[in-house]
């Protein structure tokens, strides 16, 4: 019975940390899967690349992703009817792609078709959960042909806002950063004040209620704080929570007493976990 428990929690925390480690959407995994063309689309090689995507849209003709690139090199070569085709069959099969919308956008702009344009980069800034500068700017230089002025200065700061802050566009490669940073060590920080004060409530809880409610709050808390990172907190707030119990509160001796700090306890490490990950999705969820 206890291989079989340790095989399940070991089962369940690799699964846990798959969907941690990968919250890409749908169109972010297509564009890495797409990375040999889009390289050549980025460097340069229209006819190499314009290939590439005809090839994968004959292998894959529900790619969203493919259809907005091979929009771009249409745009490109001068074909803006063909590109529109495309972006429309793109948007098809996936609609939120913000990019799908942008590109649209700009193709209608170029034409002088404002009122559309503008229709198209606000879908565009609806479905940016990337926080990408682009989609900001267009709308708000289509926002200056339509005299909303208000409306396109502030999309304006919005955008400039959003160029100083590191976003990736679909199908572009994040700069690697530390993983020590300075926000993660401040956050290990609160990870102790939060592992002491559910100490404190297993302790001295005569439910198991309140240390779960507890362990869920700060375990939701965790993923919002560090969507990608959450699990590294999570798994420093089960260590903190063992070894304080095990080594320096002490566990209680005997009876019902101690049968409830173990639930508490035990309950308490696995809620941390559940909890990350679903305030990290959350998070995510809202862009």
């Amino acid at each position: 019975m206890l291989e079989l428990t340790a095989l399940t929690a070991f089962v369940g925390y690799i699964i846990y940390l798959r969907y941690y480690a990968d919250q890409r959407t749908a169109a972010q995994k297509e564009a890495d899967r797409l990375r040999d063309g889009i390289n050549l689309y980025d460097g340069g090689q229209t006819a190499d690349a314009l290939a590439y995507f005809n090839a994968a849209l004959a292998e894959q003709p529900k790619s969203s992703v493919a259809y907005l690139y091979r929009a771009r090199i249409y745009h490109d070569l001068g074909d803006p009817a063909a590109a529109l085709t495309d972006l429309n069959r793109g948007k098809s099969y996936d609609d939120t792609v913000s990019e799908l919308h942008l590109e649209t956008g700009k193709i209608h702009y170029e034409q002088g078709d404002y009122e559309q344009a503008f229709t198209d980069f606000d879908k565009a800034v609806f479905h940016n959960s990337t926080d990408l500068p682009e989609p900001y700017r267009w709308r708000g230089m289509a926002g200056q042909k339509l005299r909303r002025t208000d409306l396109s200065r502030s999309d304006l700061e919005r955008a400039d806002t959003l160029a100083n802050a590191a976003t990736v566009p679909i199908g572009g490669e994040p700069a690697p950063t530390a993983f020590f940073d300075r926000r993660f060590v401040l956050h290990m920080g609160l990870v102790v004040l939060t592992s002491t004060l559910l100490l404190l409530i297993i302790k001295r809880s005569n439910v198991i209620h309140w240390p779960y409610l507890a362990a869920a709050i700060v375990g939701v808390l965790i993923g919002f704080l560090e969507t990608r990172k959450g699990w590294a907190l999570a798994i420093e707030q089960a260590l903190l929570l063992w070894l304080g119990y095990t080594f320096v509160l002490g566990p209680a001796v005997g009876g019902h007493r101690q049968d409830l700090e173990n639930f508490s306890l035990y309950g308490s490490i696995g809620l941390t976990f559940i909890g990350s990950l679903l305030g990290s999705v959350i998070k995510r969820a809202q862009g």
